[in-house]
């Protein structure tokens, strides 16, 4: 059966299914929910499994290592004894037809998008780590019986009948995560489609605002694609805090935001950024999609080279949507773009060192394994991806005299998955499709901008938007007190090209920027620091306060520092601090204004 993600409430009304799961909390406390789950087989043999990975989440994260008390029962109801053939899957021997019966708790107890906690107070259950699949049958209808000891379930699955849900295959299933507990919940219809709001935390946000923000997303995100490709969809947001993070699905996402920025409507905004990226994932990535995303192997790694389009296409369009939204003005958005991709990028040293085509092929050994040297050697296929999907939409709104953008581009690529929804896209089918939808040949810059390590073209492409993409020398400006007197002099805008961190014994290097003036001195992550010519740091305010002392006097950063109790003097000299903006030209000609005017039209 060919691959599908495609499910509505209608098709799952009063279905039976041969693979049954239920779901019991009686140890919530204990961060437990106990899985039992039913097979009605043949005799033979028996195979289930558990995700190493979760789609979306490039990085294998061995689910199966918080799985335990496991039980199966052959129909009669003897014990069976699983063999095991690799960490994650086992087999049995069924004696006679019938309904064999495996049951297992699973431990949650880390907050996240990407794994399920549970707790006396609330469950969100992302199937992918709690539920095991039968190995050949993964395209049959699942049914989830939920005994919920809560007043509210907010998920995607669909309603069988009291007390059960189901999904049209196990990926289906493993892509509808559920919250139970007693949370906010509202609804509303919007284009044809049911919407269902779930806001999980306590905070001074307002549960109703975040609703009205969710229905202008929905109703911007029809201005560009045209329809809305489901019948239901769940917004669920878990608002801790200090906490953030957000994983997209077929019809749901999941965000997590920290809830103690919704007294500052500024940051409040990269809150509805982050349900706009969530939300435009549902046709991109989950819809269009790289080939090899889908069908999936849910034991090992699936690698792609276009992760760029996966992530970096909806990174570009997540704040340009926000724009959309009215959530930004167009000076705000500029500002964003500028501070937020492109000088982001700019600082990125890894940028030079390798192409994005590398960096997504090799997610899940580099983005998802964060080190110290990473921005050195790397650069995120989220960053340089969207940087170069703003530039292919200035290619084509540019190239075509404002006659295209990339949002046909997109209607095009969309219209291709509903001709095959069960096959992905190839690089040179994408190149094709957006170049045959725009009237703009694309493949030639796309291409090299992919395969390359040069530095992007951004001043070229902005000039003909009436913007400049400038490089200079930071300054720092005099401050005043009282009576307009002068303070003292001000700091130097100077760079060095480290970052400190507390610990316990005072204060290490956390950071080394490749080519910085900290690299030249000989400094390494994890060194700790001791003094700053002369004076002891042992913390980040005293280090802070020494380093604009030293700065003021002019003379060169005296470092003493230790490597595994070893120690050693560094002397690093800080070198002028290069800053990158994004401005709009004093007297951008008619041509500019008109492309611009274009390009961010709502």
């Amino acid at each position: 059966m060919a691959y599908n993600i495609e499910q509505t409430d209608a098709q799952l009304l009063g279905t039976t299914a041969a693979i049954r799961y239920r779901l019991t909390f009686p140890q919530a406390a204990q961060h437990l929910v106990n899985v039992e789950m039913e097979v009605d087989t043949e005799a033979g043999e028996l195979t289930l499994a558990l995700p190493n990975w979760i789609p979306g989440s490039y990085k294998v994260r061995d689910f199966i290592s918080n799985q335990g008390d496991l039980q199966v029962a052959a129909p009669d109801g003897t014990l069976l004894t699983p063999e095991w053939s690799s960490k994650n899957r086992f087999t049995v021997q069924v004696p006679t037809a019938g309904t064999v019966r495996a049951s297992w708790n699973w431990y949650g107890n880390e907050r996240s998008v990407r794994l399920s906690h549970i707790n006396r107070f609330h469950a969100f259950i992302n199937p992918a780590n709690v539920m095991m699949y039968v190995q050949g049958r993964t395209q049959e209808v699942h049914h989830v019986e939920i005994h919920n000891p809560w007043s509210q379930i907010s998920t995607p699955l669909s309603p069988v009948r009291t007390g059960v849900w189901g999904a049209l295959n196990y990926d289906i299933l493993v892509d509808s995560p559920m919250e139970l507990g007693d949370h906010f919940v509202a609804s509303f219809q919007l284009h044809g489609a049911t919407h269902e709001v779930a806001v999980i935390g306590a905070g001074d946000f307002d549960h109703e605002w975040i609703v009205d923000q969710c229905k202008i997303i929905v109703d911007t995100a029809v201005k560009l694609w045209g329809r809305l490709p489901y019948d239901r969809y769940v917004f669920i947001n878990q608002l801790l805090s200090g906490l953030y993070g957000g994983l997209e699905h077929s019809r749901c996402s999941v965000n997590i935001f920290d809830s103690e920025i919704f007294n500052d409507s500024d940051r409040a905004v990269k809150f509805l950024g982050l349900l706009c990226h969530e939300y435009f994932h549902l046709w991109n990535v989950k819809r269009i999609r790289p080939i090899e995303f889908g069908p999936f192997d849910y034991d090992r790694e699936i690698y792609s080279s276009m992760l760029w389009l996966a992530e970096g296409c909806t990174s570009y369009y997540d704040d340009l949507m926000t724009y959309r939204c009215g959530f930004y003005t167009r000076g705000e958005y500029l500002r964003t773009l500028s501070s937020d991709h492109l000088a982001t990028l700019m600082a990125i040293p890894g940028r030079k060192a390798m192409s994005i085509k590398d960096s997504s092929f090799l997610a899940w050994v580099k983005l998802y394994v964060p080190t110290p040297d990473q921005n050195n050697r790397q650069v995120s296929y989220y960053l340089k991806g969207g940087v170069i999907f703003l530039l292919l939409d200035l290619l084509i709104i540019s190239e075509s005299n404002g006659a295209a953008t990339m949002d046909d581009g997109l209607r095009a690529l969309m219209a291709r998955y509903e001709a095959n929804p069960a096959v992905g896209l190839t690089e040179d089918e994408f190149i094709q499709i957006v170049s045959q939808a725009t009237g703009v040949e694309i493949g030639t810059h796309l291409r090299g901008w992919l395969a390359s390590t040069d530095e992007l073209p951004l001043a070229e492409y902005l000039g003909r938007f009436g913007l400049e993409w400038k490089r200079s020398i930071a300054t720092s400006e005099p401050q005043n007190f009282g009576e307009s007197l002068p303070y003292q002099r001000p700091f130097p805008a100077t760079w060095g090209g480290l970052q400190v961190e507390e610990i316990k014994t005072g204060l290490k290097v956390s950071r080394v920027i490749r080519d910085s003036p900290a690299e030249r001195a000989g400094l390494g992550a994890d060194d700790e620091v001791l003094a700053l010519n002369g004076v002891r740091v042992g913390s980040s305010k005293q280090w802070d306060a020494v380093y604009r002392g030293v700065l003021l006097s002019g003379k060169p950063m005296e470092i003493i520092a230790a490597t595994e109790g070893r120690v050693y003097q560094a002397t690093m000299q800080p070198e002028e601090r290069v800053v990158w903006e994004l401005t709009r030209k004093p007297e951008p000609t008619e041509q500019e204004q008109r492309l611009m005017d274009i390009w961010l039209a709502r």
